[in-house]
């Protein structure tokens, strides 16, 4: 039995999901990719994963580079995760131009993101045409505010939710 693509992806939009940046860094040159596909894998060892297009440019920046950087995106941060989402972008060296800026320890991210976690590639694991990213986490960071509101994707639509007080 087979499953329609459009089948596929109507049932997965009804699963709500965070909305991130991935970014990665090759010799100064700097890309940034808008993704839903970023989860916790382990406590301890502290690791995460991103699912990315195998013909995404930013897989092979990452085993290249050896690193990522995932901003997490808040409800103010709609247009950021547009402008990452395009197709076409080519990596840069000056990171105002696409918008992210530099934690304390090095890594490219979106300014004000609710939190950030700057990884090294612990595996990369073929599935399909997508690639799992695991990252063992190195570095972390949150926003200043206790309640921060998150942008979420969901039925092919943005949304966000306000934490009760």
């Amino acid at each position: 039995m087979t499953v329609a693509s459009d089948d596929f992806k109507r049932a997965l939009s009804r699963w709500a999901s965070g909305v991130s940046v991935v970014t990665a860094e090759v010799q100064g040159a700097v890309y940034g990719l808008t993704v839903s596909s970023f989860s916790s894998v382990s406590l301890d060892p502290p690791l995460v994963s991103v699912c990315l297009a195998n013909d995404n440019r930013c897989v092979s920046m990452i085993e290249a580079g050896g690193g990522f950087a995932v901003s997490i995106l808040g409800a103010q941060h709609q247009g950021v995760s547009n402008a990452f989402a395009g197709r076409g972008r080519e990596p840069t060296t000056t990171l105002d131009t696409i918008g992210l800026s530099r934690t304390p320890s090095g890594h490219a991210v979106v300014p004000e993101a609710l939190g950030w976690l700057g990884c090294s590639v612990h595996e990369l694991v073929r599935a399909g045409d997508h690639t799992i990213v695991i990252g063992r986490v190195l570095a972390t960071g949150t926003a200043p505010s206790e309640r921060p509101a998150p942008l979420l994707y969901f039925d092919r639509a943005y949304c966000s939710v306000f934490a009760a007080s």
